[in-house]
Formats: C-alpha cells, structure tokens, sequence
C-alpha cells in the first residue's frame, strides 16, 4: 500500500511535466497551437490536489512550479547548448553544468509564481482571471527584469492561430497570452466543478476571438505595394568570417541580387558583407563598382567602424543604386556574451581573456528611399516589442535582418519567425525578413505569412511587400497588459497578507480567552 502512495506521488509530479511539454509544442510546429489552449489542466489539477490536502507541503507547490519551469525552459531554449559549447571554449561537462544551472534557475521562476498563486486562492477551486493575472504579471516581470531571455511566452503559442493573433494590435503578446490563459483555466473550472456554466466563458471568448480576428484580418487594405528582394545564406558562423571567404560571399551575394529584376530594394542578411564598409577601402571600392550594375538599392550588413571612432558597430546600410551609402543604423541592443562582455574589464582580469565588444547605437533610424520608408531592426532586436514599436509610425514596413548560424537547428529560427509574426501583427506593419541559416520572408500587418522559406531551401526570391501607415493601440499604449498585472498581483497580494495576519490574529485572541 505505501508503494502504491509513493508511486502515485511521483507520478503527480509528471503533471506539470506534460503542462510545460503541452504549452511549448507551438514554439516548434505553430499549427499546433490548440495545445496550449489545455496545456496547464495537469498542473492545474496537481494544484487542486495540493489544495486538498492530497499532497503535503508547500515545498511540493514549488517543486511542481519548478519542474513546469524547468520543462519549458527545456522544451523552448534546448538551442542555447550550442553556442556555449561550440563557441565558449568551456569544457563539455562544464557547460552543461551552467546551462542546466540557467534552466533550473529560470525554472524557479514558475515555482514562485506557484507559490503565489496558491498564497492567494488557498481556498479549494480554481480562479481563472487569477490564474491569468498572476501568471501574465510574472512574465511581464520576467521579461523586465532579465531582458536577455525574452522567450517562452504563452502568448507566442497562437501565432497560426490568425483570429487571436490581431489581438496583438490592442494589447501585444502579453494580451494574447492573458486570452490563452483564461480558456485553461474555465475549462478546468468546468472539468472539476462539472458543471456546464462555467462552459459560457469558454465559448463566449471564442465568439469574440474568431469574430474580433476575422473582422480584423478582412477589413485591412494595404496603401501600396513593394517590390522586393530577399538574399539570404547559409553558411557556417566560423567560417563565414575567414578572409579567404570575403570574395567568394560577395560575388555570391551580387550574382544572386542580379537575379531579382523587379525588386526596388533587395534586403541581404545581417553582417553579409564579411569586411569593414567604411574601414577597408579595397572591399569597398570593388563592393560599390559592382552595385550600379544591379539597378536597385541594397539594404546590407556590415560590423563596420563610425568615421574615425574605430569601435566596430553592428550596422545596417542602404546602398542607392549610383554606390552611395544614404542610410546607416547601428544595432541599439546586443546581445550579451556574444556581441559584448558584461563587466569585461573584471572578466578580463579574472580569466586573462581579452574581449572585444560592439559598441551599440545611440539611435533608431528610419530609412527612406523616395516616398517609401521603413525601421530596420537587427537579429536579436525583433525580440524586444517595445524597441520595435519606437518610432514605427514614420515607417511603412519594417526589415529585420539576421545571422541566426550559431544555433544550429534547434527551434530558435521557429521561434524568432514566430516573434516577427507578433511585432507585424502589433504594429499593423509587415516585416521583411532576411538571415543566414535562418528563416526568411514576407508577412503581412495581420501576421499572415505571405513568403517563408529556410535559407537552406531557398535563398533567394523576390515579392511584392503591403505597406502600412495604420496606428495600433499597442503602438500606443504598449504592454499595458502587462504592467496591469503587475500592480493587480502587488494588490491581491497585500490583500491576502492582510487577511492572513487579521485572520492569525484573531486566532490569538481566541486562544487568550
């Protein structure tokens, strides 16, 4: 009998196992979205066991919390092993060490956030704007205080999900999210109560999702039309950098440009010209006297110095067909430990390791090129809404070029096209997006996937591109959703502590008569 009960007690702990399993299916294949329309109703049922005192201890609560954290950690950012051990120089065992010290510490995150969530609603049954409130505020919270790792939102979940998806353009991914997750938690609500009502939200947020969505996605007309190019590559991170490669990418890059005709501006991917633009002459010069032969702008990639600051620069440059460089921007947000060292005077004393790092830009620049203008943002860059959506309104699409190689081919590329879906959807805009060993293509201010392909399956193509000055409430008031959880968890939470210490208090009271 005792084997039985502790086999049942592990097996409890599989709940939130399958939950986080559930809920990162769609970062990997979009179309199984409705996954994570029922991802939490296992972990939400362990939570209803603990609250009835079936399992003991509120470790047990952060436990579970921790094991669903640590699943979608797993399940979404399994890619980060390869940078750190094919890049770092970090023996294997130490690297995997640290990378499952990242996992279980991000893991806790979502044992907090358990624990929170019961703190509030001891009381048996589950609340379902509670769960969303609480879960959203500690996602928000995540994504403010560690901006490094701005993955594994609920939210991006729905991105084949068309109807939900324009809900975007009120209230940003954290919105969607907040959708995904009152749907769990009525549906369980009716599951334990057996109950039919509780059935009515559930049916009443489709109505409004399917009707809102489609009324949304049918009533957009675009401005004008873009014909563009996209270049992209697919060549190894390491190599791609030799020197003895510099001619052989380029003459790649303009042969494949040559083919797109029609294209007013072709986008190569980000840092596709392997050598300073502004630094080496000789490149340079031979890069600009090929361009006029292409009859088109180029929108390339370059890590190139700023006049004579020789600090290297991530930057974007658009080249007029007569070899002028009229546009340049330069990444505003690196990536740490790759594109900069944190800190790294101390990491340099401490392990005698000299780093070089990117100096990022001070400025969003919108290029233009006759009445068309549009926002570059570089790789790392679309993960960051708000960053997107400053300034978006003088631009009438946005380019997001990339070098996405040094992941291999776990679901990062997925989930990077996933993000840009979110940031076209937000802002009413449609991205152009153009990487090496990434994916590339065209979609729409809906978030409709226009053209997508791998750069491994094609590399080249040509489309016309809608434009869009429309303005959003996301562009507006932003992650409103987000920061409304926030201060409604701080509330609930005060509220909660107060009655817990009236209700001891009391208790005391009665124990003195």
């Amino acid at each position: 009998m005792a084997l039985m009960v502790q086999r049942r007690k592990y097996f409890n702990y599989l709940l939130p196992i399958i939950s986080g399993i559930l809920l990162c299916l769609p970062f990997s294949y979009p179309s199984l979205y409705i996954f994570s329309w029922t991802a939490l109703l296992p972990f939400l049922y362990f939570l209803e066991r603990w609250k009835k005192k079936e399992e003991k201890g509120i470790h047990s609560v952060f436990l579970a919390g921790t094991l669903l954290g640590i699943t979608i950690m797993v399940s979404s950012s399994f890619w980060l092993y390869y940078p750190l051990a094919e890049h770092s120089g970090l023996p294997f065992l130490l690297a995997l060490f640290l990378l499952l010290l990242v996992f279980v510490l991000f893991g806790a995150i979502y044992g907090i956030w358990a624990l929170l969530f019961v703190f509030v609603k001891r009381s048996p049954g589950t609340s379902p704007v509670w769960l969303a409130i609480s879960w959203i505020a500690v996602e928000f919270l995540r994504f403010r205080l560690i901006p490094a790792f701005p993955f594994a939102f609920i939210g991006y979940s729905q991105s084949d999900f068309l109807s939900l998806l324009q809900f975007a353009s009120f209230g940003g991914v954290f919105l969607v999210g907040f959708i995904v997750l009152l749907f769990n938690g009525y549906l369980f609500k009716t599951i334990e109560s057996k109950n039919l009502r509780y059935l009515v939200p559930v049916l009443l947020l489709l109505i409004l999702v399917l009707i809102t969505g489609q009324y949304e996605i049918n009533s957009f007309e675009a401005e004008d039309w873009l014909d563009v190019g996209v270049v992209q590559t697919n060549l190894d991170p390491v190599e791609k950098w030799s020197v003895t490669n510099i001619e052989s990418n380029m003459d790649y890059l303009l042969g494949e440009s040559r083919e797109l005709v029609e294209a007013k501006l072709v986008v190569w991917p980000e840092s596709s010209l392997t050598f300073d633009l502004i630094r080496n002459e000789y490149y340079r010069n031979r890069f600009l006297q090929q361009v006029g032969s292409l009859n088109t702008c180029l929108q390339i990639g370059s890590l190139s110095i700023m006049d004579d600051d020789f600090a290297r620069y991530n930057s974007s440059f658009l080249i007029t067909p007569e070899g002028l460089i009229q546009n340049r921007y330069n990444k505003v947000r690196l990536v740490p430990f790759g594109e900069y060292m944190p800190l790294s005077n101390l990491v340099e004393k401490l392990t005698g390791i000299s780093f070089v790092s990117q100096l990022p830009g001070d400025e969003f620049v919108i290029f233009r090129r006759g009445e068309v203008s549009w926002k570059t943002v570089i790789c790392s860059e679309i993960l960051y809404p708000g960053l997107v959506r400053e300034g978006v309104e003088e631009a009438q699409f946005i380019v997001n070029q990339s070098n996405e190689a040094w992941y291999k081919r776990g679901n990062l590329q997925e989930q990077m096209w996933i993000v840009a879906r979110f940031r076209a959807a937000e802002n009413r805009r449609s991205i152009l997006k153009a990487g090496n060993q990434a994916y590339g293509g065209i979609i729409s201010p809906t978030g409709v996937e226009l053209m997508k392909s791998h750069s491994r399956e094609l590399s080249t193509f040509s489309a016309q591109l809608p434009l869009n000055r429309e303005e959003t409430l996301y562009q507006k008031w932003g992650d409103y959703t987000g920061f409304i959880s926030v201060v409604l968890l701080v509330l609930f939470l005060l509220v909660s502590i107060f009655f817990s210490w009236k209700k001891a208090k009391d208790r005391e009271e009665v124990r003195k008569i």
